[in-house]
């Protein structure tokens, strides 16, 4: 019997051969890692080998996971995907909210883990414990925002969609997977994962909700917490603008990553050109929000901070987009574009080719700034028409076209920032990435301890893998002293991810763990619970040093090391030296029960979590990092 609240079966699905088989999911793995974030890496650690080639589909593997609390709970919207990223080399997991985790698991499923290249362009459709190969080549080279409706035609107008666009079919490794036309899984590559499998979509629609452990508690808490949580005033104030208020924030803050992460801080007129009032004045009608009712806000979402918004600019009245800080920022600030219309536009553009807004913006922002500086010919160039400036948007969205099409100057920069300066043999020591993985648009240089969250998460340079306590500027004081609060942080939000639950709508830790056990019966305390972060990555980090990515990966860019130009926090580096960051990262690893000096978790840590079977590994992720370290 599965545990209550899961659908308690993985789908197993081999393209080449078109086979779908299924297996239970156990107790104990539901007790270890819950769902989410827990369940892909658990499946992916087993099931895909280090050395794996990330475009090699007989190799990789991508798994899809619903959260513990889909379909139990408030704003329980986030859909997990995982694979060896082509970006990065190593495992990584990305987020998309709205209901594909909780149609998934009403279809019969916790869990999808797809392999092996269709002979023919395909999409999947799950239904109700049911798994359908389909035909998809009169939807390749289809947008990913077309492709979602074309299928949601072919099969359940209530079916949710994640599709990929024209990048991930070329490849691009920094390709996403867009649900809905609107939220994308938009890190490392996972996009282009489905297209070396010929996979154009997968497509879930269900009618049967797992039944729960205690009904009547379960209604009451859920009851109470969407009420607290719709009532909280901060969360009013958050409702109004999403995230698309960051700009006029990272400005005040000195953390945005302007003209390539040279302007952290912009002046008050300037940061109002991107502002969330600016955003909102183009804000669509209710009748565009009634047409996309039930792909925009999360799973029972009390929140409802997402917005739609359309530039206002003539022949453009068709785009409509939801705008969040992230596209604003990397689409918008890093390559110098302040016009809100341009970047809409921008968007429209970056989400129907199915590429990630975070590594475009910082690798054609990167591509302009050498550019400037006469580190690039214009000869090097080829298929651009425009010379690539800061604060050109026709040169960014030519850019754009270029990567999605593998074209000219694109098929360099569609490699991402690492490998593109590998390629040109220059510009190295300006790519604003962490494990190859282009920075989100948070500078850490206005927060202290943030560069060490940066450098040591399991994915590389993303911003949702803990933020230090309390907001000082890196000069308050040693980065050290922020590692536990930093890791606090980062083993809520694996919690969260495990989930299912959105970090924007704001949980107590006590409500996560009175609706688990209401749900699936399971009584387990919080600070059991939120060992999943800890088993998560704890794996990751084995994983990834046998792939040679981990402790070499565990550095910040120098850029991030450059004192701030302008502004409030002039002079500020991300920590006070790189003394300073070395040793805040050796102490993540002491305070993580990790070598001092390799990174590698050590076996008594894995016992203390649980992991006895990766102790071997581990052993053997040692041995190979003290074997790269030795000289020659």
């Amino acid at each position: 019997m599965p545990v209550p609240g899961y659908a308690g079966r993985i789908a197993f699905i081999d393209l080449s051969s078109g086979r779908v088989e299924t297996r239970e999911l156990g107790e104990s793995e539901a007790r270890l890692f819950l769902g989410g974030k827990g369940l892909l890496y658990l499946l992916g650690y087993r099931l895909i080998p280090p050395s794996a080639d990330p475009l090699d589909p007989a190799a990789n593997r991508l798994v899809i996971a619903a959260g513990a609390l889909a379909t139990h709970a408030p704003g329980a919207s986030k859909t997990g995907f995982l694979a060896k990223s082509p970006l990065t080399g190593i495992l990584c997991d990305s987020y998309a909210g709205q209901v594909f985790a909780g149609k998934l698991r009403m279809a019969g499923f916790d869990a999808v883990v797809v392999y092996g290249k269709a002979e023919e362009p395909v999409y999947l459709y799950i239904e109700d414990g049911g798994v359908e190969v389909r035909p998809a080549r009169h939807l390749w080279g289809s947008g990913a925002v077309e492709t979602a409706e074309a299928v949601r035609k072919e099969t359940r107008l209530g079916a949710s969609v994640a599709a990929i666009g024209p990048a991930g079919e070329r490849l691009v490794r920094y390709a996403n997977i867009i649900v809905d036309g609107f939220r994308a899984a938009g890190r490392c590559g996972l996009g282009a994962v489905m297209g070396s499998m010929g996979l154009k979509a997968v497509a879930v629609w269900g009618s049967s909700v797992p039944a729960r452990a205690r009904p009547e508690e379960w209604r009451k808490l859920y009851l109470e917490v969407y009420e607290r949580i719709r009532g909280d005033e901060p969360t009013r104030a958050w409702a109004r603008y999403g995230t698309n208020d960051g700009v006029s924030v990272c400005s005040r803050l000195s953390m945005c990553p302007g003209w390539h992460w040279r302007r952290n801080w912009l002046p008050e007129e300037e940061a109002r050109r991107l502002s969330g009032d600016e955003i909102l004045s183009r804000e669509a009608p209710r009748s565009v929000y009634r047409r996309y009712a039930g792909i925009l806000w999360g799973w029972g979402c009390p929140v409802k901070c997402s917005k739609l918004a359309s530039p206002r600019r003539r022949g453009l009245e068709h785009i409509v987009v939801k705008p969040e800080y992230e596209n604003l920022a990397m689409l918008g600030l890093a390559p110098g574009v302040v016009d809100p219309d341009e970047v809409l536009y921008t968007e429209w553009l970056i989400n129907s080719l199915g590429l990630d807004s975070i590594s475009f913006g910082e690798t054609a922002s990167w591509l302009m700034e050498l550019y400037e500086e006469g580190l690039v010919s214009r000869e090097e160039l080829a298929g651009l028409t425009r010379e690539p400036r800061h604060g050109d948007p026709e040169a960014v969205r030519e850019l754009a076209r270029l990567v999605a099409e593998r074209r000219g100057i694109g098929a360099v920069l569609a490699e991402g920032v690492e490998k593109a300066s590998r390629i040109l043999g220059r510009g190295g020591d300006r790519a604003v990435h962490v494990k190859g993985l282009e920075a989100a648009a948070w500078d850490p240089r206005g927060r202290r301890g943030l560069v060490v969250s940066y450098a040591t998460a399991d994915v590389g340079a993303s911003h949702l893998r803990g933020w230090p306590s309390p907001h000082q500027p890196p000069s308050k004081g040693p980065a050290r002293e922020t590692v536990e609060s930093m890791l606090r942080d980062r083993d809520w939000k694996a919690l969260l991810d495990s989930m299912g639950l959105c970090s924007f709508v704001p949980y107590r830790p006590g409500e996560v763990q009175a609706l688990y056990s209401a749900v699936t019966g399971l009584d387990a305390g919080i600070e059991e619970l939120m060992l999943v972060g800890w088993r998560t990555e704890a794996l990751a980090r084995i994983h990834a040093a046998l792939a040679g990515r981990v402790p070499e990966g565990d550095r910040p860019p120098k850029r991030w090391m450059e004192p701030i130009r302008e502004g409030p926090l002039k002079g500020e580096k991300a920590a006070l030296d790189w003394s300073d960051l070395m040793e805040a990262i050796r102490e993540f690893y002491r305070r993580r029960g990790y070598h001092e000096e390799y990174g590698v978790p050590l076996p008594e840590t894995l016992r203390r979590l649980g992991l006895d079977w990766a102790v071997e590994d581990a052993e053997k992720a040692l041995a190979e990092v003290e074997r790269r370290r030795r000289p020659l």
